[in-house]
């Protein structure tokens, strides 16, 4: 980092640091394709937010509580702009007819980032034909890395409750969740998935 951004009046130092806090928050597991200039200029629109705020404070406030305070309201502005703003932003945008693209690089990466829909079931087809499933994720919902991990690089972790190779009856697993050691997860490399199907339903 560069020492004379130190140098800085403390606002300014406030605004960046917020912004950035709240760049990353927004923006938790879909950074990867934004590229340096870009992440700069949304760091800076989040942190006009620390900037309002510090003007709104009453004179003489104290510089650290007031720093904090900015902070801590950018950052949950973020918060509630991932969780909320955006689906608005987007669902405005489509009855609009201005856009039905989300601006995320791959469909993938779309509904892999989503928490507004839950994975009700997952069902992975290898390269060699056989089905791998989780047919009731609930069961693991308060699991570890429950209901399932979706990666970036297209990776999939599940609680695998049925296997089915090709040309043979599924069969059940009953050992996934075991009470004295917990539930056991089961890793698939994007490169041996031959196709993936999910269901979800609307958090409520």
């Amino acid at each position: 980092m560069d020492a004379s951004l130190l140098n800085l009046p403390v606002q300014i130092q406030v605004a960046l640091g917020s912004g950035y806090a709240a760049y990353m928050t927004a923006h938790a597991g879909i950074r990867a394709h934004h590229s340096a200039t870009e992440i700069a200029m949304r760091s800076l629109a989040y942190g006009l937010i620390a900037t309002a705020v510090l003007a709104l404070m009453p004179p003489g406030h104290n510089v650290v509580v007031g720093g904090m305070v900015a902070f801590l309201i950018t950052v949950f502005a973020a918060m509630f702009w991932r969780r909320v703003g955006c689906r608005i932003w987007r669902e405005l945008l489509r009855r609009a007819g201005v856009s039905w693209s989300d601006d995320n690089p791959s469909a993938w990466m779309s509904f892999s980032e989503s928490t507004d829909n839950y994975v009700s079931q997952i069902a992975v087809q290898l390269d060699d034909g056989t089905w791998l499933r989780c047919d009731d994720t609930t069961k693991f919902r308060d699991a570890p890395f429950g209901p399932c991990v979706l990666g970036s690089s297209g990776d999939v972790a599940l609680y695998l409750t049925h296997e089915e190779p090709p040309s043979v009856e599924a069969k059940e697993l009953k050992t996934v969740i075991d009470p004295y050691y917990g539930a056991r997860l089961t890793y698939i490399p994007a490169a041996r998935i031959r196709r993936l199907t999910l269901r979800h339903k609307r958090v409520a």
